[in-house]
C-alpha cells in the first residue's frame, strides 16, 4: 500500500504503479485528470482529487507514503508533513523532498521572476514558458555542457540533458518543470536542520536526511509501537 501525495500529471505515479503495489495517488489541482489519462491502464492505481491537509483515507494504513516536489509549495510545509505522518502504518516509511534553504539556491531565476509569474493566468503562462523553453533549450544544453551546473543556471529554464534523456523527453520535462518553477503561489524552502526536526518530532526511526539533486531528501520509519 503506497500513498503518493501531490501526483501532478503522474510522472512518478506510473513508476509506482509498475511495482505492483496498490497505489493511492492524489493532487489538489486538475492535474489528476492528466494523471488519469496517462495512467488509467494500471488497475492498481487509484487517483483522486485531495487536500494534503485533509486526506480522505484511513490513517496508519500505508506501507510507504511519498511526497515529492510538493511540500515547499504548500502554505504550511511542516503542517503538511505532519498530516502525512498520520497515514504511515507502524513500521512503514515516509519519504519526502523539499527545496533547500541555501544562499546559492536563493540565487535563482525563479525568485526574481515569480513575484510576476505567480499572478499570471496559468494558460497564458504555460504558453509563454513553452515558447521560451523551445527557443532556449539548445542554448541551455550547450551551456551546461561547457560550464556544468553553473552553466545550467545561466538561463531561466530547467533542463535534464545531464540525465541522458532523449531530446524530446528532455524538452517535455523542461516545459513542465519550468512551469512548476514559476507558477506556484507558495515557495518555502527548508533547512536540513528543520527537516530533520520534523522527523524527530514525529518520533520516527532510521531517519536519513541529506542534500539531493532537488534540494533535501528525507526519509524515516514509523515505530512499530507508537507511544
Amino acid at each position: 500500500m503506497i500513498l503518493e501525495a501531490g501526483s501532478g500529471a503522474g510522472r512518478f505515479s506510473e513508476i509506482l504503479a509498475q511495482t505492483g503495489a496498490e497505489i493511492f495517488s492524489f493532487d489538489l489541482s486538475s492535474a489528476v485528470e492528466a494523471n488519469y489519462e496517462n495512467n488509467k491502464h494500471y488497475p492498481n492505481l487509484n487517483i483522486f482529487l485531495g487536500d494534503i491537509y485533509n486526506i480522505p483515507l484511513k490513517e496508519a494504513s500505508f506501507d510507504k507514503v511519498l511526497c515529492l516536489g510538493v511540500l515547499q509549495h504548500t502554505p504550511e510545509p511542516e503542517r503538511a508533513f505532519k498530516s502525512l505522518v498520520r497515514y504511515v502504518r507502524p513500521g512503514g516509511e515516509l519519504i519526502i523532498d523539499v527545496y533547500a534553504k541555501k544562499f546559492t539556491a536563493l540565487l535563482h531565476w525563479k525568485y526574481l521572476l515569480r513575484p510576476l509569474t505567480k499572478h499570471m493566468n496559468r494558460k497564458i503562462l504555460y504558453k509563454v514558458i513553452k515558447a521560451v523553453v523551445s527557443a532556449l533549450l539548445p542554448v541551455s544544453i550547450l551551456s551546461r555542457r561547457l560550464m556544468g551546473k553553473i552553466g545550467a543556471r545561466l538561463l531561466p529554464i530547467v533542463e535534464y540533458s545531464h540525465l541522458g534523456l532523449p531530446y524530446a523527453l528532455n524538452k517535455q520535462w523542461a516545459i513542465l518543470d519550468t512551469f512548476d518553477m514559476y507558477s506556484p503561489l507558495y515557495d518555502f524552502p527548508q533547512s536540513i536542520e528543520e527537516v530533520k526536526k520534523w522527523f524527530e518530532d514525529a518520533d520516527f526511526l532510521d531517519i536519513d536526511v541529506r542534500y539531493g539533486s532537488n534540494g533535501i531528501i528525507g526519509r524515516g520509519r514509523c515505530p512499530e509501537q507508537l507511544l
